[in-house]
Formats: structure tokens, C-alpha cells, sequence
């Protein structure tokens, strides 16, 4: 669990309230984006990259870095509706009609990476094995589960430095727009 504590946020908030709304939501979109970089760029650098000798690259099915330029930061659906402002860190998938495993643009495989995976050994005319089967090969040795990398939790190791860029750039966009602009000549 990562936690991470914020002193000063009433004042924030008061400062904050003096802004118009639009003004407002953006200061702070802006202000979070800004942090969530240091998480992506965290994450991007510890993403693998699929190598030019892989199977999969040399067949046309997967391209390098696929996953890495993926990564990156939204804006939050489910905050905007609940009347609040966030963003997130995550693997973007492809758009609708590009989806599937055929696509080499689609980094649909991000979660095995994080994850890992059970390799595909011991199945059926329709790619599943008997639970029995999964069994005995991890028994014997041949199919051992493959360990996750966990790249975006590296990404997530930067929340702190994140939220240390966060106020800054806050403090800034509240400053400029609660400066009154001069009057034209």
C-alpha cells in the first residue's frame, strides 16, 4: 500500500474556491497531469520491450515497444461524474475497431506481462487443459508459471516525488489566474 500524506489543503481549498469552475477543474487537471507524468515515465522505463529476435516481432504479430508508448495518463470518467477531478496511469488500449491478438498495435498482452502467466502446455484440440493436466506439468517441471514484471507498480513507486511536482504547479496556476490582467492601452 502507498500512502502519502498533504499538509496545506485547506488553504488549497479556499484558493481554489475563489477560481471559477472552468478555471477551476483545469488548474487542478492540470496540476495532477503533471505528477502523473513522473508516474508514467517511471512505468514506461520499466516496461520490457519485445526484442527484434522474438517470434512473435519477426512473424509481423507484435511490435517493440508496443506496451511502453501505451502507458499513459487519462483523465477520469468516473471522477468527472462524481463532480471531482482526477487522472489515472494505465496501459490505453487500442481503439475499437483495432482490437484482438491479430492486431501488432494492440498491447492487449500488457496484463501478462504485469502479471504473469501459466504457459500454454498440455491442452486440447481447442487450446484448454484439464486442471489435472495443469497439475502434473507444474509437478513435473514443464509448465512453470511465468512471474509478472510489475512495471506499473515501479510507476506507482513515484507518487511521492508526484505529488511533490502536484503543488507546485497548483500554486502556480492559482497565482496566474488570480493576477488581474492589465488593461489594454
Amino acid at each position: 500500500m502507498i500512502e502519502a500524506r498533504v499538509t496545506g489543503v485547506a488553504d488549497l481549498r479556499r484558493e481554489l474556491a475563489a477560481l471559477p469552475g472552468k478555471l477551476r477543474v483545469r488548474a487542478v487537471r492540470n496540476a495532477l497531469a503533471a505528477g502523473a507524468r513522473l508516474v508514467r515515465n517511471a512505468a514506461r522505463s520499466a516496461a520490457p520491450v519485445l526484442s527484434i529476435g522474438d517470434p512473435a516481432v519477426q512473424a509481423g504479430r507484435r511490435k517493440p515497444g508496443t506496451v511502453r508508448k501505451a502507458i499513459s495518463v487519462r483523465t477520469s470518467k468516473l471522477a468527472r461524474r462524481r463532480g471531482d477531478v482526477g487522472v489515472f496511469v494505465n496501459v490505453r488500449p487500442a481503439k475499437a475497431g483495432q482490437r484482438g491478438a491479430k492486431n501488432p498495435n494492440d498491447p492487449f498482452y500488457w496484463r501478462f506481462i504485469q502479471f504473469g502467466w501459466n504457459p500454454a502446455s498440455g491442452h486440447d484440440r481447442f487450446g484448454r487443459a484439464s486442471r489435472r493436466e495443469r497439475r502434473r506439468l507444474n509437478r513435473v517441471g514443464v509448465a512453470k508459471r511465468v512471474p509478472g514484471v510489475k512495471f506499473l507498480e515501479a510507476g506507482a513507486a513515484q507518487l511521492g516525488a508526484a505529488l511533490q511536482a502536484i503543488m507546485p504547479k497548483l500554486q502556480a496556476a492559482i497565482a496566474k489566474l488570480n493576477t488581474p490582467k492589465a488593461p489594454p492601452p
